[in-house]
């Protein structure tokens, strides 16, 4: 299966899957509207999906619509403002909560086990969808943040290979030994410090999350200073890539640009996409751990549904088909990452090979250890992300002292949390 990234797609696109008129047409048959983001390839896998479901359910058309992840928000902003939104739609975790909080999204909770089937879907991904009583879409899949490394580079180093239950600490002394075996020519690890991302499963691994179920920050400048302290003794060490070559991204990341051995990334299917650039030289690991592993078990996504839509039944029954008939998981392949639906993914684990099969056997090495998924961050989470960033790029170019930015961040963060639940 050969899947290409989702930011690699250049056009935002409106394909759709039938030529059929309106919702409610005068034939008597019913059309959905289904909005998804990503790239032609991943239109594909969905399209063939859709297209099962359609055979499958005759009196159903469905149009699909797929754009790049900016544009796909920012033509749901209107059409939610205006009343138009789609019947069925991908939902991401940082969208989620604004959504709900507007009453623009269907609670999926109340035809659990009629409309939809829950029974099968893996426990630790239904997290994000969940709130309280509340259900806000079905998982599309699992996806876990893993480590993409070069083996190669790292055994030429001396560099014992990452496995389950390795420390910050050997990350620090194996990334050290790549710097120096290749005089810096590409360093052990691209600098994670900046990434929010990283930072979750950092407190995950001590018990603490980015956010509180309430909502609030779960974390204290004091976790923000280590954080930073802990990235910034990597960089002065020579073991994570320096500020220029990491800031430099118009090529891809250090990693893709061979100016790092190692990185982190929040999708283990990056594998198949990418590991043909590094002529084998490519493998998957889990990250460095403290007390835990710290990784959730995460969808890529959710599938969800207009509160709006005039064919609650069809929507629901196209959310349903998606997730759990296995015509659809045949379909999809782990574009989206694992099957969340247990049947599902043992049926087409069988099937894999090569670089999917290594991502497959990255997941089911972690899968044990995998915590369930955290709620859907509060209003404001996407403005932090970014926030994070922002403010660590002074440590990271040595403009600022890592403890004294990290309260400023602190500082700042709360109030923007403050200001989203007004």
């Amino acid at each position: 299966m050969k899947k290409t990234p989702v930011a690699a797609t250049a056009l935002a696109l409106t394909l759709l899957a039938t030529a059929c008129g309106g919702s409610g047409g005068s034939d008597g048959e019913t059309t959905l509207r289904f909005a998804i983001w990503g790239s032609e390839e991943r239109y594909e896998v969905v399209q063939a999906a859709v297209q099962a479901f359609m055979d499958d359910n005759p009196g159903i058309q469905v149009e699909t619509t797929i754009a790049e992840y900016d544009p796909y928000w920012q033509r749901m902003n209107t059409e939610m403002a205006g009343g138009n939104a789609p019947d069925v739609f991908l939902m991401s975790d940082r969208h989620l909560r604004e959504y709900a909080g507007r009453n623009v999204v269907m609670d999926l909770a109340p035809h659990v086990g009629e409309g939809v089937r829950t029974d099968d879907i893996i426990p630790q991904v239904m997290g994000l969808g969940t709130d309280g009583d509340h259900l806000w879409g079905l998982p599309m899949s699992q996806i876990t943040i893993t480590m993409p490394y070069n083996p190669q580079l790292w055994e030429d180093a001396g560099a014992e290979a990452p496995e389950l239950g390795w420390t910050w600490d050997d990350y620090l002394e194996a990334a050290q030994l790549v710097s120096e075996h290749t005089d810096e020519e590409v360093y052990g690890a691209s600098d994670f410090g900046g990434i929010e991302s990283w930072f979750k499963v950092y407190l995950s691994q001590q018990g603490k999350s980015l956010y509180t179920e309430d909502g609030e920050l779960g974390y204290t400048a004091d976790d923000v200073a280590e954080w930073w302290e802990m990235a910034t003794e990597f960089r002065e060490a020579g073991a994570t890539t320096p500020a220029e070559v990491t800031n430099d991204t118009t090529a891809g990341s250090p990693m893709f640009q061979r100016h790092s051995a190692s990185e982190f990334t929040p999708d283990s299917t990056f594998g198949p996409d990418h590991g043909e650039q590094f002529d084998g030289d490519f493998a998957l690991a889990p990250l460095p751990q403290g007390d835990s592993l710290g990784l959730y078990a995460e969808p890529a996504m959710l599938i969800s549904a207009s509160a709006r839509t005039s064919h609650e039944e069809e929507s629901l029954a196209l959310i349903d088909y998606v997730v759990n008939e296995p015509a659809a998981a045949e379909a999809l392949g782990m574009a989206f990452g694992l099957p969340a639906n247990q049947t599902n993914r043992e049926h087409i684990s069988a099937d894999l090979e090569g670089a999917w099969q290594q991502v497959y056997e990255y997941e089911e090495l972690v899968g044990p250890e995998l915590k369930e998924g955290p709620p859907a961050p509060p209003q404001g989470a996407s403005a932090l992300f970014d926030l994070f960033t922002a403010y660590y790029e002074d440590v990271m170019f040595d403009r600022a002292d890592p403890e004294e930015q990290a309260r400023a961040f602190y500082a700042e963060a709360e109030q923007v949390i403050a200001d989203n639940q007004d």
